[in-house]
């Protein structure tokens, strides 16, 4: 049976842990209605303060907060979430086909930060502290939380440095490296650039790295052969192309990437707990999680109600190209108060003063 899609208008508003998201759209109802089949899920990120790294499965796949990742395999995930002068933060996701799981953390700042001191040969590698990019050599990066953090040096040409430095606090701990030339490599080198920069680099669909300020990103001992590069930022298009890298050759891409046109957003509705009835404009939309892609603004309300919990309905705006969620905690519906009743022996005194006073009426009235 074809499905067709619902188009409607509504607002709401977006509550989060961190804070309130104002929006408005026109969403369009395709996948992620009751009686859909979903074969992934997606984990929704979100941090405070925002803007920072995370990193799914050990880097496979890097956004930054907030933000969703999507076509996750059903499955248990590691999620990493990392910012400069706060304190990280790791957690396991169970993902379910046609869910979202809300992965949802406040940082703590570092109290007692320290450093690190790092110089290489040759001078200008890139430095990558726990996936994040730190600039070129040599330079100090502080503000670290104390404990161990994963640091890499890459130069396109030589063998890429990596080691766990534990930082103490208050402390700059130096690190002199000196990368080793490549020799005979069985192996290329690639080095992508984009205007504007701190765009999302993806080879054959895995995250690489974002292009920095002051340099290109390295990728390095890649199997010679035809690679897919897809270079993205939000707000502009994606660029997209295909190169080779040779035995012992260094591959360069340039994108220059283009402001995107006004583009559709997507909203997802989650409640705790899940499978509450979404009514829009007081038409039902079906159970939570949804999911509505291909967005377009406009105005709507949403309401979401279980039985033995307090509805929750919300409105707001969003801008084109936003993604928007709605999170609805749900809480136990408060039993009715319940009457007080008199006393028993209360109570006869009052009935006697009644049929008391009828009496006299009567009596009055002959």
């Amino acid at each position: 049976m074809k499905r067709t899609p619902i188009i409607f208008t509504a607002v709401f508003l977006a509550v989060a842990v961190t804070g309130i998201v104002a929006a408005e759209v026109t969403m369009q109802a395709g996948t992620g209605g009751a009686g859909s089949v979903y074969t992934t899920g997606n984990i929704y990120v979100s941090s405070s303060p925002a803007g920072a790294s995370a990193t799914l499965d050990g880097g496979r796949t890097q956004l930054f907060t907030p933000g969703t990742f999507r076509g996750v395999e059903p499955g248990i995930h590691q999620v990493r979430i990392s910012l400069q002068g706060f304190q990280p933060f790791s957690t396991n996701v169970r993902v379910s086909a046609g869910a979202t799981e809300n992965v949802i953390v406040t940082l703590p700042p570092v109290t007692s930060p320290g450093g690190m001191s790092i110089s290489s040969t040759p001078r200008g590698a890139s430095i990558y502290i726990d996936d994040m990019y730190m600039g070129k050599t040599n330079q100090v990066v502080g503000n670290l939380a104390p404990g161990p953090h994963r640091l890499v040096i890459s130069e396109a040409g030589y063998v890429t440095w990596k080691e766990s430095v534990t930082v103490r606090s208050g402390e700059v701990i130096p690190v002199t490296v000196t990368l080793v030339a490549e020799v005979n490599p069985a192996h290329g080198d690639l080095l992508v650039s984009s205007t504007p920069t701190g765009a999302s680099v993806y080879i054959d669909g895995n995250y690489m790295g974002s292009t920095p300020a002051d340099d290109s990103l390295d990728i390095n001992d890649l199997s010679p052969g035809s690679y897919a590069v897809v270079v993205r930022k939000p707000g502009y298009q994606e660029y997209s192309t295909r190169v080779t890298v040779q035995e012992g050759g260094v591959a360069q891409v340039f994108a220059p990437l283009q402001p995107a046109a006004q583009t559709a957003s997507s909203v997802e509705i989650s409640s705790t707990p899940a499978g509450a009835d979404v009514f829009v404009n007081n038409m039902y939309m079906g159970t939570t999680p949804l999911s509505f892609h291909d967005v377009a603004a406009g105005t709507y309300t949403v309401d979401i109600r279980m039985e033995g919990y307090a509805p929750f309905s919300s409105s707001g705006q969003v801008i084109p190209g936003q993604s928007v969620h709605v999170i609805a905690a749900l809480s136990p519906a408060q039993a009715p108060a319940p009457t007080t009743k008199a006393p028993a022996g209360e109570l006869a005194v009052v009935m006697a003063f009644i049929m008391a006073g009828v009496a006299s009426l009567l009596v009055a009235r002959r």
